[in-house]
This record gives C-alpha cells, structure tokens and sequence, in this order.
C-alpha cells in the first residue's frame, strides 16, 4: 500500500541552519529550544543549541574569545556603569577592574541588587552598539562555521532580543526633544539590518504570548523576574508593572521585526502548554525541512 504524504517519514536534513528564536522573557523559548534539539537529535540530525553567553562561559583564549569578551563586558559596563546609585555616585565605581569577573555570580548580583536611581541615554546607545557588534562576532565566528559543517543550531535567544531592550530603556530617559532619540532610532535600524537572518540558510522564529502569561511563568521559575527584564537599570521601579510594560513594548518590536524579516510565528499558550509546545515545534521543523529542500 502506497504511504500518503501525512504518514511518511521527514525526509533527512541534508544542510545545515540556523534557528534564532526571537521572543520576550519568560515566553519559554529556552523550553522550545530544549525541545527542537531533542527532536532534531531522534531524528539523527547534528543538531546543537548555542548561546553567546554560554560561549563566553567557556572563556575561549584565542582572538575571537577575547575579542567577544571584551564586547559582552563593554556591554555591560556602558549599560550599568554610568547608573547613579541611591547613596551617591555611580555603580560603574563598584565594577570589578578591566578583565575582572564580570560574569560571575556575584558581579550579577551586585547589578540585580543595586539601588539604581537613573542612568545615560548615551551609555546605553554605546552598550547597544556593543551588543551588535558581539553577535556580529558570534554569528560569523561561531554559529556561520557550524552550519557550513552541516549542524542545525538553535539559538534559544536571538541577538537583536537585548538590543531592543537597551533601546527601550534608553527611550524611557530621554525626553521628546532630547538629540539623543536621534542616535537610539539609527542605531536600532542598524542592529536590525545588521542582524538580519541569512533566509537561505536560517529559520527566525517569533515565539509569542501574553506578557502578563510570561511574568506568570517567569515567577514559577525563578521566584522573580531577571534584573534586565524590567525598567530597574534607568532606575525605575521594578516588578510585574515595570516588566510587563517593557515586555509588551519589545513584543510590539518584535512583531515589526517578525514581519520585516519574514520570521515564522508559533505561539506557547498557557492552556495545554504540552500540545502547544509539541505544535510549534512541528512548524518549525517543517520550516526547516522546506529550507533544506530550497523553498
């Protein structure tokens, strides 16, 4: 009996991609990316799940490591460093020296925990051109090289995620009249642009939902939500206000993006999590089984 299309199975990935999961925090795509892998790797694909951040764990001692190390930490240093503090001065004075342990445990938690009053519209557009500049480096250094070997790798974040929200935090400082606004725009349509997904070999994604749903799931995970998933680094306040506000603001971006770069859009809904989770990832595996067939 002649099998239908429906019951056949997927035919072999014969080249690789890339799949860069765009979406706010607490969506649930380091669960989608978790997933995809599995499911990549039952079917015998090379499939392997890559971050910069993990990356950088790694403390790589060649001239790309250092050269992303040091943009991560120009990063994070323009991002906090000018922040003024309750007590006076900047946050930037409590910074562990240049080349110190700025990804530890404890550096995070003196940025989580530090009692910021304002920040520089200015340092966050330098930390913007930072992050841009970093997953540049990433991208061609580290994701490019495993997909011309013929893997498949997911990217639980999408580069262009912190951009966006250094440039909402950087809008929420400056006034309407302020030069600034200026700089923020052709930076972020930089970054856009720059960051772009090669269509021919890469599937973004735009994972959706409710921000209020993503707080939910974001505090039974973690108790609370992230340092940089809210208003705190301007010195705003923090909390569920402060985070689904910045949330619904990145997802209105996001959704700009989405169209702009022709991402596929799958949804985790809060009702059957399960069902919604085992849905989107058989789009996006059909996706890339229609990249690999050149659709």
């Amino acid at each position: 009996m002649e099998r239908t299309e429906s019951t056949m199975a997927p035919k072999p990935i014969s080249r690789g991609c890339a799949i860069g999961l765009i979406g706010i925090d607490g969506v649930g795509k380091t669960t989608l990316a978790g997933e995809l892998e599995r499911r990549l790797t039952e079917r015998g694909v090379p499939a392997v799940l890559l971050s910069r951040r993990q990356y950088l764990k790694t403390r790589p001692h060649d001239f790309v490591g250092d050269t992303m190390a040091t943009l991560y930490e120009g990063s994070l240093r323009t991002l906090y460093g000018f922040a003024g503090l309750a007590g006076g001065g900047t946050l930037g004075d409590h910074f562990p020296p240049p080349a110190g342990p700025v990804m530890s445990a404890d550096f995070e938690r003196l940025l989580d925990g530090a009692a910021i009053t304002g920040n520089d519209p200015h340092a966050l557009i330098t930390s913007m051109l930072c992050e841009i500049a970093g997953h540049l480096a990433f991208r061609e250094a580290v994701v490019a090289p495993a997909v011309r070997a013929g893997k498949v790798v997911i990217e639980d974040t999408h580069g262009i995620k912190m951009v966006v929200k250094l440039y909402l935090l950087a809008t929420s400082l400056a006034g309407s009249g302020d030069l600034s606004n200026q700089s923020l725009e052709a930076v972020l349509k930089a970054g856009i642009t720059a960051l772009r997904p090669d269509p021919a070999a890469s599937v973004p994604v735009l994972v959706q939902v409710d921000p209020e749903i993503a707080y939910q799931r974001r505090v039974a995970q973690h108790g609370r939500v992230g340092g940089m998933e809210h208003y705190g680094p301007v010195g705003r306040a923090v909390g569920h206000d402060s985070y689904v506000e910045l949330q619904s603001r990145s997802q209105k971006i996001f959704d700009e993006i989405g169209t702009l770069w022709g991402c596929l859009r799958v949804e985790l809904p809060p009702q059957d999590r399960e069902g919604g989770l085992r849905t989107a990832v058989d789009q996006i595996l059909a996706a890339v089984d229609g990249l690999a067939e050149g659709q």
